[in-house]
């Protein structure tokens, strides 16, 4: 796939039917949207519990527009968060989402001025953690209390590094 093509847009209502279709066990849901994050999930809760209108929302999709992944940022500890990223199954394991990191890390610190990306992601998801690993996060210890952060690996990166990485 010719990962130089895609682009980021705004999620649109017209997205979450086909995001809410790529997560089809409660495995899935709890990886992609955290513990508490309700599943079954149904159009409304879905959109509750992922806050796709109020966090910064984004896809990534081919020249033809077609949906590859989708990912949030927001500011959490001075640092450009992403969160609930997640790729298309069909396109998994092809550098999207490398592509979608870089682009929505890129997008994020210029818009929140900050020169350091985090994340979560759970210890059990060992392939989103090995990905995290391969483009230069790094585990950290999480300053606060944080509920359910047991279950979770902190991971930081410069955010230089990450727009600089190759896709």
């Amino acid at each position: 796939m010719e990962t130089h093509r895609l682009q980021l847009a705004a999620c649109t209502q017209e997205h979450i039917p086909v995001l809410m279709k790529w997560i089809q066990s409660e495995t899935q849901c709890r990886e992609w949207g955290g513990p508490f994050f309700r599943y079954p999930f149904d159009t409304q809760s879905f959109a509750e519990d992922c806050s796709w209108q109020k966090l910064p929302s984004f896809v990534l999709q081919d020249v033809t527009g077609k949906l590859l992944a989708f990912g949030q940022f927001y500011r959490r500890l001075d640092r450009c968060h992403l969160g609930r990223l997640i790729v298309a199954p069909e396109a998994r394991g092809c550098g999207i989402g490398k592509s979608l990191i870089r682009l929505l890390a890129k997008r994020g610190c210029n818009a929140l001025a900050t020169d350091q990306c985090s994340l979560f992601v759970l210890k059990n998801n060992r392939p989103a953690q090995a990905l995290y690993e391969k483009i230069g996060f790094q585990q950290s210890d999480y300053p606060e209390p944080f509920e359910g952060l047991q279950e979770c690996h902190y991971m930081i990166a410069p955010a230089q590094h990450l727009l600089e990485m190759e896709i």
